[in-house]
């Protein structure tokens, strides 16, 4: 694989095919899309990010984090079609956050979306507090990182 990313923001032509993937994904695994708790006019250049990720030139992997408390953000929308490349995304998007000032970054998934989970964990993300509209929801699971430089 030759991997390359492209900073962008989620009205990306790219971005929005591979969600729409995602999407189709997860109402088969979790029968929820996920797609209401991302809002996509809400995206803010300033303190959030959008990455995509290509192999020649196509589009496999996007991802996005948005500000969550002063120095967290939230990983939204992740998603890979490739063995391999969501190593990469989330390693990039973990720098991006950085780059924009944030020390800690959260998220949240579907309990049965074991495979969600363990790709988490192999980078580094544990169980935290459940946060937000995720607060007594046992179908969720929240999970925390510190990004280190």
């Amino acid at each position: 694989m030759h991997l390359k990313y492209k900073i962008t923001d989620p009205k990306c032509e790219d971005f929005s095919a591979l969600v729409e993937e995602l999407n189709v994904i997860l109402d088969t695994i979790t029968t929820d899309t996920g797609e209401s708790s991302f809002v996509r006019d809400e995206f803010c250049s300033r303190t959030d990010g959008c990455i995509v990720v290509y192999d020649q030139g196509k589009a496999i992997a996007c991802g996005v984090f948005r500000k969550h408390q002063d120095s967290s953000c939230e990983l939204k929308r992740m998603f890979s079609k490739v063995k391999g490349a969501g190593g990469y995304l989330i390693s990039q998007l973990e720098s991006y956050a950085r780059q924009k000032g944030y020390e800690r970054a959260v998220l949240s998934t579907r309990r049965v979306n074991e495979l969600a989970i363990n790709f988490y964990k192999r980078h580094g993300y544990s169980e935290i507090e459940a946060y937000g509209k995720y607060v007594h929801k046992d179908r969720s699971i929240c999970l925390g990182k510190v990004l280190t430089i």
